[in-house]
């Protein structure tokens, strides 16, 4: 069952997605604007949002709205995991020597037709279709962004596409997506302006009679009514050839969609942030009415007898015509009354004032039900967390955030092998030497730890015959390229293989080898050679 577009607003969006934008605005810092009483505070002008209405307006406010945003944690610590743990993509296939001749023919003609430059010698096709997929799709840049965006919304999208800006991934937000009823297929629909004009671009995918169908539709907007626009004219706006598109023995949609923490009440998935909402903004309460408080209170004042103040206001009218223009050097000399006091310093303890103990029970709650190591804030709040620490202590104690990470992981990786085969399925149908798989990822440790002991851990492993020369040196320069790592292999491979008579008789390099068999002077080192003779 395919959906009728006849209007477009918000509410739309909402009745799919939810509260997309309110976890939105709660990640981004727009509390003020979000909790109740903050907007209370700031209407009684008791408080100032410095960052929304400015410095002109906060002026004559000395107490801002002050904000501990634990809800941009919740979000960024999995992604942070998971983005330093993934690496380059790898093809399972190695393409044969015709098909790499063929690609390397194809390149120099393009080169001596005027159309491109560079290195074009191809030693594995399917292998580097794959890095053209990933460099088009600058998938390097976008690992931590997908995981923000993912765990913020509840969901996102990716759709693989074709055009003159070469076979890539593009990834949406989770708003864009509306599923069919019958798990058939797909709409994503954009607002976009166009020669200043307001559209909304709704790009279908449907499986009909094993086979799939895309569309594109172009809607004019005016007043939340939605006017569709006439094919030649849509194809005119949108710059494309044809809005439909039938690809034969295609039985699922090329988009993808990743849900977070699905369950069958939610099975486009939740944000991360859901009923997080009201610890945050009692949060933000304490340490903001901490702050009035200390700003009416925190400050030392003076107290003296009543005749003393009266005398102060007599001196003040005669000098000044206003007796609250008291001048403070008046106070200097002064007389005691009978009792033998004169004035007196009042200053409340601000110790007292707030209670950082309450802040620190609400985020410890937002951190068990979001599945958050403690750990991995404590290092802010307890100066550096302790020291120095080895990669497995750091395991430990980031244990809770790490398992959560490494279920994302998964995930992350399943959606993206997806979004590759998607990819390749397309390169296939216009070069049929092209073979649909799923990459390998390979992966990196998610845990920060030093040089010294990344070394060692792989030294070990290869030692011990449980890792591969080439999965030790990528491991040990992780952010090495391809060309590096391959010619890196060929150097320690080819010093393993290289033996000379010096080294077969004396054995490989030792101090005499590198002299030629010489003492330190220059002289020739005699051996201990018996003559047959």
């Amino acid at each position: 069952m395919t959906l009728k577009w006849e209007e477009w607003n918000q509410k739309i969006i909402e009745n799919v997605h939810g509260k997309v934008y309110f976890y939105r605005d709660l990640y981004e810092g727009k509390h003020s604007q979000l909790f109740p009483r903050a907007k209370n505070l700031i209407e009684k002008g008791e408080i100032v949002d410095t960052i929304v209405e400015g410095r002109q307006k906060a002026i004559n406010v000395q107490t801002p709205y002050i904000m501990a945003n634990i809800s941009k944690l919740i979000p960024e610590i999995p992604a942070m995991f998971v983005a330093r743990s993934i690496g380059q993509m790898n093809s399972s296939i190695t393409s044969t020597e015709e098909q790499n001749e063929d690609a390397n023919e194809e390149t120099d003609e393009i080169i001596e037709g005027g159309q491109g430059t560079g290195n074009t010698e191809i030693d594995n096709l399917q292998q580097e279709l794959i890095n053209q997929i990933e460099k088009n799709s600058k998938l390097t840049l976008k690992h931590w962004t997908n995981v923000v965006q993912h765990q913020i919304d509840g969901g996102l999208v990716g759709v693989p596409w074709n055009d003159e800006r070469g076979l890539r991934i593009d990834f949406k937000q989770r708003d864009v997506y509306f599923p069919h009823e019958d798990e058939l297929g797909v709409d994503l629909a954009y607002e976009r302006t166009i020669n200043g004009e307001d559209y909304l671009h709704v790009y279908r995918e449907r499986v009909e009679g094993g086979d799939l169908k895309t569309t594109h539709f172009l809607y004019t907007i005016e007043n939340e009514k939605l006017t569709e626009v006439e094919e030649s004219a849509a194809k005119e706006i949108l710059g494309i050839d044809e809005l439909e598109n039938t690809y034969k023995g295609r039985s699922r949609p090329f988009v993808v969609y990743w849900s977070n923490e699905e369950t069958f009440m939610n099975p486009l998935g939740v944000s991360c942030l859901k009923n997080q909402e009201g610890k945050q903004d009692e949060i933000n309460w304490t340490l903001t009415r901490s702050a009035i408080v200390y700003e009416r209170n925190g400050k030392p004042r003076i107290a003296v007898s009543k005749e003393i103040m009266q005398a102060l206001k007599e001196t003040a009218h005669e000098r000044y015509g206003d007796e609250s223009k008291i001048d403070h050097r008046d106070l200097e000399i002064t007389t005691f009354d009978e009792n033998g006091k004169a004035m007196e310093v009042i200053q409340i303890d601000i110790t007292k004032i707030g209670d950082l103990q309450w802040v620190k029970d609400l985020m410890k709650l937002m951190f068990i039900e979001t599945k958050t190591s403690e750990k991995a804030v404590d290092f802010y709040l307890d100066e550096g967390g302790g020291g120095a620490q080895s990669g497995v202590a750091k395991f430990y104690d980031l244990f809770i955030s790490i398992v959560k990470a490494e279920q994302i992981q998964g995930e992350y990786i399943y959606f993206l092998q997806q979004l590759f085969e998607n990819c390749l399925w397309l390169a296939n149908q216009d070069d049929s030497t092209v073979i649909i798989e799923e990459p390998e990822i390979t992966l990196k440790s998610m845990v920060p730890i030093s040089r010294k002991e990344l070394i060692e851990e792989n030294t070990i492993a290869f030692s011990g015959g449980t890792q591969s020369l080439e999965t030790t040196v990528r491991r040990n320069n992780p952010h090495a390229s391809e060309e590096w790592i391959q010619e890196e292999i060929a150097r320690i491979e080819e010093e393993k293989m290289s033996d000379d008579s010096s080294s077969l008789a004396l054995g490989r390099r030792t101090l005499q080898n590198f002299l030629d068999n010489r003492d330190e002077n220059g002289n020739p080192i005699q051996n201990d050679v018996v003559d047959d003779e």
